[in-house]
This record gives C-alpha cells, structure tokens and sequence, in this order.
C-alpha cells in the first residue's frame, strides 16, 4: 500500500510545488500553502488512512512557504520539491520505493509514455529554442538581457509541456487550456509590447502542439483512445 502512496506523492508533488513556475499562483503564502496541499491530498484521497499520506501533505504544506522564485532564479522551489520528494520516499521505505519500482516495471507501457514526456520536455524545448532564437535577439536589448529571458524561458517551457503532457495524456484537455490561460494572464502585462507579444505567443503555441502531439501519439501506440479520457 505504501508503494500507491508513493507513486501518487511522486506525481503530485511536483505539480503541486513548480506550477507557481508555469501559472499566475497566489502570491500570499497562506493560500499557496493551501494550494499545494490540495493537489496532494487529492492525489493521495484513496490513502489517508495512512500516517504517511498526511505526513507527505504536511511537508508539502511547508513546502508552499517558499517565495515564488525570480523568473530567473527558479531553484528554491525546485529544490523544495526534491526535498519533499526525498521526504517522501524515507517515510515509506526502501520497501515501498522497490515495489513501486518493480510494478512500473511489469508496465511496458510506461517506456512509451516517458519517452514521450522526455521527448515533449526536452527535445521540444530544444526544437522551440532553435525557432524563437531569432526572435529573442531582437527582443533582448543586451545580451545579459537575452540570456537571462532564455534561461527562465528555458526552465518554464520546460514545466508547461510536463504539464500539458500530463494533463492531455490522461484525457484532461481543459485542465491544460488551463495552465496556457493561467500563464497567459501572468504575462498579461508584458503584452503592450508587441515584439514580446508575439514572441510569447508562438513559444506557447508550439509548447502546446508539441504536448498535445505526443500524448495523443503515445495514448494511440499504448491502446488508448486519442479522443477519449481515461
């Protein structure tokens, strides 16, 4: 049962802890504490009868005190994550971790689906850089400038298409129109300029076609019904 607990808090953590990175998140810590907490208690809903479950949700909770961290210095939040994460695998156990890991491996499908999100995280990111490096040298006026806006670009880019993969894979469409609104109104006020408008705007839509490809392709190769939630 651990194993479940595991699997679940592994999945939502993240979510629960970066999508500040992705998302217009509340400011107030109070209420990101309460956010992040919701994911994972909901994540974890069919195991609560297990200290272990409320002590995942605990730390998260704490977690969610984190500043939301400069666009271009993201690593306090991904460093909480990894601590809550690492948290989560020492209240369940070295048992725990060997069972989830061997009923993942009993899952061939599970090659075809992280294949797919490395490809749609990291190699789409690379194919969206090389077609908006144009563009961002005319919108950096230095080059401090420039490399600054790429490296935030490069880690947010990088948490949209996890998301939009996810949420897509497991047939959730409108939760993913979420993530591209909830962003898009964070940026709202940069949009008077209409170079960075533009700008922003063919790096969302390809991050969004590239996620939706992959996953429809890899719920096609697994058996899954494109078109249809899980």
């Amino acid at each position: 049962m651990t194993a479940d607990i595991l699997l679940r808090a592994l999945a939502s953590i993240p979510v629960a802890l970066l999508l500040p990175l992705g998302v217009a998140a509340p400011r107030r810590v109070g209420s990101r504490c309460l956010l992040a907490g919701a994911i994972v208690l909901a994540a974890l809903a069919g195991e609560l009868a297990h200290w272990q479950a409320w002590a995942i949700v605990a730390a998260t909770m704490v977690a969610g005190v984190v500043p939301i961290a400069d666009a271009r210095r993201p690593w306090a939040l991904i460093g909480a994550t990894l601590a809550v994460a690492a948290l989560a695998v020492a209240v369940t156990g070295v048992g725990a971790v060997v069972d989830a890991l061997q009923a993942l491996a009993h899952d061939r499908r599970l090659v075809v689906v992280v294949a797919g999100g490395v490809t749609t995280v990291f190699l789409g990111g690379a194919l969206i850089g090389a077609i908006l490096h144009p563009f961002a040298q005319r919108i950096g006026t230095t080059k401090a400038d420039l490399q600054g806006m790429e490296n935030a670009g490069r880690v947010i880019g990088w948490i949209e298409r996890a998301l939009l993969y996810s949420l897509v894979l497991v047939g959730a469409p409108g939760a993913a129109a979420l993530v591209i609104a909830g962003k898009s109104v964070a940026r709202f006020p940069s949009f008077t300029e209409e170079r960075f408008a533009e700008y922003y705007l063919i790096g969302s839509l390809m991050s969004l076609a590239i996620a939706l490809g992959m996953a429809i392709a890899v719920r096609a190769i697994i058996g899954v019904n494109p078109v249809a939630p899980l």
